[in-house]
């Protein structure tokens, strides 16, 4: 098939615009705009799926990854979630554990006083039992006074008769006294001088042991073991405290427990001491009371026997009135017996209200034992209780403490976080724009040849018309038109579409 040749005759620009457009020629080196917009063209089109080749296959950091303070932040994080949670089971533990130990501390103080009202309760009440026995003691004991009380009646009656019936025989006695010279008041004499002599002796101090009170020991050893119960349990509420203190067994426990023995032997000596001086006195004064009324028995009978002597020499002749005589000292020997019995009787009764009257303060020592021994017991309890509550109170602060340390440690975490994430962010953002430069310096180079190329292609079309000439030329397709306005059109369209990927 041959080719139809057509002949055209068109409008054609410049030489310098056509070597502009088409190139100078093979070999010169300077290719033309069209030559080079093919070019790239086609060179775009051959890498287009080439990794790194274009903006859409670029190869470079896109999106900057976390920096690493972030992923720091983030494990701290990870890390702080639950952290506090042994601190608030610590601040559960102590605070629980204190309300136990509250409540223990008042059960036990609880405890310790009903033990203060129970022994208050016992020593009243034996207190009260030995009010009521010593009772039926001073009734025994008025009833034994009253019945000496009336022998010694008895007695001065008898020998009130005993004086009569002497009375009726005076004359023979003073005729028996007389006969055979005066031997017989001569004795009588000697036996009121040997009376006499005796009644001058002094007092034995050894006869006290006679007059001791039979129930002194049993006083003694009860005071001393009250002292000794009184002792035990302040020994078990300084232990107590010392335990709930954490203070026992050291240095100052042992010397706390010497001073306690020590006070409480003290006190034994002195409550020993003091009954037994107290009974020693007393048995003392007896003693020597009834020494002296026997002393001034004794030297009346011997003054006595004195006068029946002299009644026996001086009323030789008198019988009635050696009689009379002897009549009197019957009914004064009678009398005196019957005094002393009824003395005897008194001393009865003042013994049994001295036994009344110690009997009383023992019991009321007993009654106060019981209430100081109660009242020990209850400030015990109290402090105990006082001593609960403040460890109580000590675990609660403690654990409120650790539930602060709980609360700070987030807080403090958060901020860790917090900081972190903000300096990380900041480094990322930094990244990130690093990345975007590089990316648009990719896309710069990618589109700078048709920038170029568009940039050109706006000069050629700012140096005026393209006709510069006319010219025949035979070809066998239809030329180029270069004063069409498409040729503009389609360089800015090729220009927008490089610089516009």
């Amino acid at each position: 098939m041959s080719e139809v040749q057509n002949t055209v005759t068109q409008q054609l620009p410049p030489q310098y615009i056509q070597d502009f457009l088409a190139g100078r020629g093979a070999g010169s080196g300077v290719p033309g705009l069209f030559p080079l917009l093919n070019q790239s063209m086609l060179n775009q089109f051959r890498t287009m799926g080439q990794p790194g080749a274009t903006p859409f296959t670029y190869q470079g950091e896109r999106i900057a990854g976390f920096d690493p303070r972030e992923t720091a932040g983030f494990q701290l994080a990870d890390q702080a979630i639950g952290s506090y949670m042994p601190y608030l089971n610590r601040q559960q533990d102590l605070l629980q554990g204190g309300l136990d130990r509250g409540v223990g501390g008042l059960d036990q103080a609880s405890q310790l006083q009903r033990m203060g009202a129970d022994r208050t309760l016992a020593g009243l009440d034996e207190a009260g039992q030995r009010y009521r026995g010593l009772e039926g003691l001073q009734n025994r004991g008025f009833g034994q006074a009253e019945d000496l009380y009336r022998r010694g009646t008895d007695m001065s009656l008898a020998g009130l008769g005993d004086a009569t019936s002497a009375a009726r025989g005076a004359y023979g006695l003073l005729g028996s006294q007389l006969g055979g010279s005066n031997l017989t008041a001569r004795g009588t004499l000697q036996d009121a001088a040997r009376t006499s002599l005796g009644a001058t002796q002094q007092f034995d101090p050894s006869s006290t042991s006679a007059y001791m009170n039979p129930f002194e020991d049993q006083v003694v050893q009860r005071t001393l073991s009250d002292i000794r119960e009184q002792g035990s349990a302040a020994d078990q509420g300084r232990r107590a405290r010392e335990i709930a203190s954490g203070a026992f067994g050291g240095s100052r426990s042992r010397l706390q427990a010497g001073e306690l023995a020590e006070a409480q032997r003290e006190a034994e000596i002195d409550a020993v001491s003091g009954i037994r001086a107290g009974g020693f006195q007393q048995a003392q004064q007896q003693a020597a009371q009834n020494f002296e009324n026997q002393q001034r028995r004794q030297a009346a009978a011997a003054g006595q026997l004195g006068n029946i002597a002299g009644g026996l020499g001086s009323l030789a002749g008198q019988q009635a009135t050696a009689g009379q005589n002897l009549a009197n000292q019957l009914s004064n020997f009678g009398q005196a017996g019957g005094n002393a019995l009824a003395n005897l009787g008194g001393i009865q009764a003042g013994l049994t209200n001295q036994r009344v009257n110690l009997g009383q303060n023992l019991a009321s020592g007993i009654a106060g034992l019981g209430q100081m021994g109660g009242a020990t017991l209850g400030n015990l309890g109290s402090n105990l209780g006082a001593l609960g509550l403040q460890g109580a109170g000590l675990m609660q602060g403690t654990g409120n403490q650790f539930g602060a340390m709980g609360n700070n440690l987030g807080q403090l975490q958060r901020g860790d976080i917090s900081l972190l994430g903000s300096v990380g962010g900041a480094n990322r953002a930094m990244n990130q724009a690093a990345n975007d430069l590089a990316y648009q310096n990719f896309v710069g180079q990618y589109n700078l040849p048709a920038n170029l190329l568009g940039q050109y292609s706006g000069i050629a079309q700012g140096i005026g018309p393209l006709g510069g000439g006319s010219a025949t030329q035979t070809v066998g397709t239809p030329g180029i038109d270069y004063n069409s306005s498409a040729l503009g059109g389609f360089t800015n369209a090729l220009g927008q579409t490089f610089m516009n990927p």
